[in-house]
């Protein structure tokens, strides 16, 4: 029978930013997390050996090959004093009265 073709769909503009906007946020709680590795002086091995993950899935976690699930957040996280939040989002116009 086979698979059913994918429907290709134009994004709008919004759209695009917004998924850049996510895309952003998960980059910067990437960097977060190497941070913090790197604060308590751990390779991706120890770390990886800790939470249970091979090294080598780390390793594409921390140079953005890889998008981790919120479980393997957690995991790379304990190992190292940490683990995930909710903070509310700061919009573009709070964030210019903040810069202000």
């Amino acid at each position: 029978m086979g698979r059913p073709k994918k429907e290709i769909v134009e994004k709008t503009e919004e759209q695009i930013k917004h998924d850049e906007k996510l895309r952003d946020l998960e980059l910067e709680v990437i960097r977060q997390v190497v941070q913090a590795r790197k604060s308590q002086k751990l390779s991706q091995r120890v770390v990886g050996e800790r939470a249970g993950i091979i090294r080598e899935t780390v390793a594409k976690i921390e140079n953005n090959l890889n998008s981790p699930q919120i479980n393997t957040l957690i995991k790379l996280l304990e190992p190292i004093g940490y683990t995930l939040g909710v903070v509310p989002l700061v919009n573009e116009e709070e964030e210019e009265k903040v810069t202000e």
